[in-house]
């Protein structure tokens, strides 16, 4: 099965430019002007801004379907359900009550680890939690949260057969650093996240391995003159990634540009943190068994802590060009090629480049999704 792209202008890191784009099965074969390939599918794209298709590496769900569930169905309709906000892959961001709970959920979320024609792929799981601080816990229920330990992430790693990409640790925590190299020994990326660290602190779990920041700036120590605390830390850190949240509501827009003034665009990493409510109308609704209520970009308990965006993925990249004044090469770098770096995925993934997987956006002049191709099949197009 073959399908052309005419006419698209590709957002290149060397620089935009009009060309037409050749899949052939699941790959991207050719990126050039006035290919040919008899009896391909046309798909024109005249007036349109291709670029490798969003990757999502914070997400707990979305269009009403949650990760937060030992129903595989729910990962699959959420697959079927993100291209339509350019989302091509995604990490299946999830943990549950117990340590028990929380292998059963892996491993019973582990047939949906596959690639499926028409829909975004996952890549493996983001563990946000058990092992996170109380006291920067965030929405999370404190019951749910409990000091590291290895045999118990080891137990997580045999329950998802190898398959978690990354996970959420305080490393302030006891026993955390020792964590730290068992996450990365097993393959996964030791992230900082829900802590209430210094900045020595950080760099300890830096030295353990820890390479990315979940969530900056939210559910961690805030910055104080006298102790930078994570934030100080990773932005001082010129090998660590950090995900940002460009909803507008969890973090202020000025401190999001501040903060990527000094990531740049190889350490910046795009993420939407959404739950199953993202795409839904303001209301009421309830997340671990609590009420929230979904106003704006965010869903909040009652007492006002942010649970996760409701904005999709396709926001997240236009506030982000707004807010830093990103070219849409730099935005699909954000978006695309450094969370597939992130999620292991590098080798075939964020890049517009033959031999690449064919999982394509293709935006229009107000950068929204006119069609997601998701390995070489439409996957959604705009009526």
């Amino acid at each position: 099965m073959s399908l052309l792209i005419r006419n698209a202008v590709v957002a290149s890191p060397s620089g935009p430019h009009r060309a037409d784009i050749l899949v052939q099965g699941p790959r991207i074969v050719a990126v050039g002007r006035d290919l040919e390939a008899p009896g391909a599918e046309i798909l024109d794209g005249e007036g349109l801004t291709a670029g490798p298709g969003f990757i999502d590496v914070h997400v707990h769900g979305g269009g009403g379907h949650s990760f937060f569930s030992d129903d595989p169905a729910e990962v699959a309709a959420y697959a079927a359900w993100a291209p339509s906000r350019g989302v091509t892959a995604f990490l299946v961001s999830t943990v549950g009550p117990d340590a028990a709970a929380t292998a059963a959920r892996l491993a019973a979320l582990r047939p949906a680890i596959q690639p499926v024609p028409g829909c975004a792929e996952p890549l493996g799981f983001h563990l946000e939690g058990p092992f996170l601080n109380p006291v920067r816990r965030g929405a999370f229920p404190a019951d749910y949260l409990r000091e590291p330990a290895i045999a118990e992430y080891e137990a997580f790693h045999e329950a998802a057969e190898g398959l978690i990409r990354q996970v959420t640790v305080a490393p302030e925590l006891p026993g955390a650093l020792p964590l730290i190299h068992t996450v990365a020994r097993l393959g996964a990326v030791p992230a900082l996240g829900h802590t209430d660290a210094t900045v020595p602190e950080c760099r300890q779990g830096f030295e353990a391995g820890i390479a990315h920041v979940t969530h900056l700036f939210n559910a961690m120590r805030p910055i104080h003159q006298r102790e930078g605390g994570p934030v100080v830390a990773a932005l001082d850190n010129p090998d660590i990634t950090c995900e940002l949240i460009c909803d507008g509501a969890h973090v202020e827009p000025a401190v999001l540009r501040i903060a990527y003034r000094l990531l740049g665009p190889l350490r910046a990493v795009i993420v939407t943190d959404n739950l199953h409510l993202a795409g839904a109308e303001p209301g009421r609704a309830a997340f671990a068994g609590e009420s929230v209520t979904v106003s704006g970009a965010a869903a909040r308990k009652a007492d006002g802590t942010l649970v996760g965006s409701v904005a999709t993925f396709d926001v997240h990249v236009r506030n982000a060009v707004e807010y830093f004044g990103l070219d849409l090469p730099t935005a699909f770098r954000l978006a695309s090629t450094n969370p597939a770096r992130v999620a292991g995925a590098a080798d075939r993934k964020g890049q517009l480049e033959p031999g690449f997987d064919a999982d394509i956006v293709l935006l229009d002049r107000d950068l929204r999704v006119a069609a997601t191709i998701c390995r070489g099949v439409i996957a959604y197009r705009r009526a």
